[in-house]
């Protein structure tokens, strides 16, 4: 067999690029072996060099992968990329002295020798650090380069790829962008007054606290807000970061924002992301993950107040609320509270009140709408008052009830209204008497009798209970009685009734005098007393100052064998009717003397011959003819007199003289 006429090549050849080689030639001469190296042509030695192909390429893949060390989903400042490099001898001769180089970070290993189609995966890392300018533009974007010697130490270089050793495409890794803004809106009432409620054109200060919740910077960021102006901004943030105090806002409150309770509204705060879009949240009252509307609430104070005041008509003038006569009643209505009252009206339960239904706004006054008129009746005047209250009523704004019971004067407390009446408990008795001639005589007897009747009016205002009578005269005996109760004018004039047996000093005296008294007393156990009068005797004196009269009852008895009758009492008012001191049947008895004193002993008159020839001539009429304190030809004053009547002669009506008391009325 003869040798191989084909020569392989090694790596080292490739490396040194050529084959050099010599062939020998061996043969047999003359009895010597010949031998000749090989040339290049007959005459020459020159080994044979065959040039071998060197491709010298190096190729690097360059991969990231995002760690996120927190587990949000989403890059953050600080987090890392950890890069991957695979580095391939893409050509046919070994490279040495292998290493990488990135602009972006210190690529850790390295350096290494690989031969032809030879790659490593293991050998180089790298990590980078995220930044907020990574964040905002969205992804990392970079190439590194790897390089290294030839076999004839020239450097071969490559740029990296993302995915492929025959590309230079740069190596992206996207990075998640959050664009995210909260706004938190929280209003806080401003009680200028302190009157501890809100009152129309008071404030609500609202404060806003904006965070950015993203990743991302939010740039050009103002709050918008339909309900007030907003003051400050725009401003920017970083992911995490917050601003409470660049915008604030103040509102004035309304009457209709007080009559609902709350101002309730939300606000918006936008921004733009880094790529320039608009990124927004509406305001929510405490959460940065919710947006519920922010609630001011406002003191809703509903108060109403009712003044009743009545005023007496008088009608009859007297200056007194009086049985029968009215009381005329004004209501004011006062809103004092911080919301209108709708449907306002006034019950009273002793009256019907006229007016309303009324709306009645926050600190107004209703002083038209309402009154009433009352009729006093005969309990009031027993009570000696009317009083009672009266309740005003209407609907707050959200249908409420609010009320509020009448005072007299003030709106602030709850007084009864309370008008006096006048009390004026009075009582008058009528005593009237007649002799009964019982024998038939036509004269006084001893153990006849005198019948009085008696008359009692309530001329009061009160109803008077237990009414008794009493009589001082001895021996006089009354029946009848009590009344149990007399109505303010009623008259009883049958219950009581007396008797009187005449004893032998009547008979002297030719006259019984007498008075009673009767009593009662009021349902407040008030005694009311009055004294009897003769409605007979016009003499009328009032010595109670009751303004009733109390004139004693005078019973002239008639004296044996004469008409002899004194009439005490003097009108001179030139009307005809007792106009003198008539004494019938004086002129029987023409010796007389007549003696008028006043009631300081004063005598005023003083006559003989008295009646003259027909009881009515030279006779008393009131004026004087004393010559002593009182001028004569006066004509007296009103009042009581006392008069001495005497008889010179052997005959006489009965007595010799007789003295009493006269009244005379002018």
């Amino acid at each position: 067999m003869g040798l191989c006429s084909r020569l392989c090549g090694t790596q080292s050849d490739i490396d040194t690029g050529s084959i050099t080689n010599q062939a020998t030639a061996n043969g047999m001469g003359v009895n010597a072996v010949v031998t000749d190296l090989s040339g290049a042509t007959i005459s020459d030695d020159i080994p044979t060099v065959t040039i071998l192909c060197q491709n010298n390429a190096i190729a690097l893949i360059k991969t990231g992968v995002f760690i996120d060390a927190n587990g949000d989903n989403c890059a953050d400042v600080n987090e890392t990329v950890s890069y991957s490099f695979v580095v391939k001898n893409t050509g046919n001769t070994t490279i040495s002295n292998i290493d990488i180089d990135d602009a972006l970070v210190n690529v850790i290993g390295g350096p290494i020798t690989l031969s032809p189609g030879q790659e490593d995966s293991a050998t180089f890392t790298a990590v980078y650090l995220i930044t907020q300018a990574d964040i905002d533009l969205g992804t990392i974007t970079n190439t590194a380069t790897v390089g290294g010697l030839n076999p004839a130490g020239v450097v071969i270089t490559d740029t990296s790829d993302d995915g492929s050793f025959l590309q230079d495409d740069p190596t992206v890794t996207a990075l998640c962008q959050n664009n995210a803004i909260s706004l938190i809106k929280t209003g806080v009432f401003n009680d200028v007054n302190g009157d501890n409620c809100a009152n129309v054109k008071e404030t609500i200060t609202y404060n806003f606290r904006v965070v950015n919740t993203g990743n991302t910077v939010i740039t050009n960021i103002d709050i918008d807000d339909a309900l007030v102006n907003v003051q400050g901004g725009p401003i920017s943030l970083n992911p995490g970061e917050e601003d409470t105090t660049t915008f604030t806002a103040s509102y004035l409150i309304t009457q209709a924002d007080i009559n609902i309770g709350s101002v309730t509204n939300t606000a918006t705060a936008t921004g733009l992301t880094p790529q320039g879009e608009v990124v927004s949240d509406i305001s929510d009252d405490d959460r940065l993950t919710e947006d519920d509307p922010t609630v001011t609430l406002l003191c809703n104070n509903a108060i109403i107040a009712l003044i009743k005041t009545g005023t007496p008509a008088d009608e009859n003038g007297d200056g007194c609320i009086d049985l029968g006569e009215t009381i005329i009643y004004d209501f004011v209505v006062t809103n004092l509270g911080n919301v209108a009252l709708t449907q306002v009206i006034v019950t009273d339960p002793m009256v019907t009140v006229q007016g309303g239904p009324v709306t009645i706004v926050a600190g107004e006054s209703n002083t038209e709408s309402f009154f009433a008129i009352y009729t006093v009746t005969q309990q009031d005047v027993e009570n000696g008052l009317v009083s009672n209250q009266a309740i005003a009523e209407g609907l707050d704004p959200s249908g409420n009830v609010v009320n509020d019971l009448s005072d007299d004067n003030s709106n602030f407390e709850d007084d009864s209204t309370v008008s006096i009446l006048c009390q004026d408990p009075s009582i008058f008795l009528e005593k009237e008497g007649v002799f009964n001639d019982e024998n038939n005589s036509g004269f006084a007897d001893v153990g006849e009798t005198i019948s009085y009747n008696f008359t009692v009016t309530n001329t009061g205002n009160l109803i008077l209970f237990n009414i008794t009578l009493e009589d001082p005269l001895p021996g006089v005996v009354v029946q009848g009685g009590p009344i149990a109760s007399l109505n303010p004018g009623q008259i009883d004039a049958t219950t009581f009734t007396a008797t009187y047996t005449l004893t032998l000093a009547d008979i002297d005296a030719q006259r019984v005098v007498n008075q009673a008294t009767v009593r009662s007393i009021t349902a407040d156990n008030i005694a009311v007393i009055d004294t009897s009068d003769d409605p007979t005797n016009l003499t009328n004196s009032d010595p109670d100052s009751d303004g009733d009269p109390d004139d004693p009852t005078i019973i002239d008895l008639p004296i044996v064998g004469s008409q002899f009758r004194i009439f005490n009492a003097v009108s001179a008012d030139g009307n005809g009717e007792n106009d003198f001191f008539f004494i019938n049947g004086i002129s029987d008895w023409p010796e007389n003397n007549v003696q008028i004193f006043n009631r300081w002993g004063v005598k005023v008159f003083e006559t003989n011959g008295y009646g003259g020839s027909n009881d009515q001539e030279n006779v008393f009429r009131g004026y004087s003819d004393g010559r002593q304190t009182v001028a004569p030809e006066t004509l007296l004053p009103t009042g009581t007199y006392y008069y001495v009547i005497t008889f010179n002669g052997p005959d006489n009506p009965g007595n010799s003289s007789y003295a009493g008391y006269l009244y005379l009325n002018r």
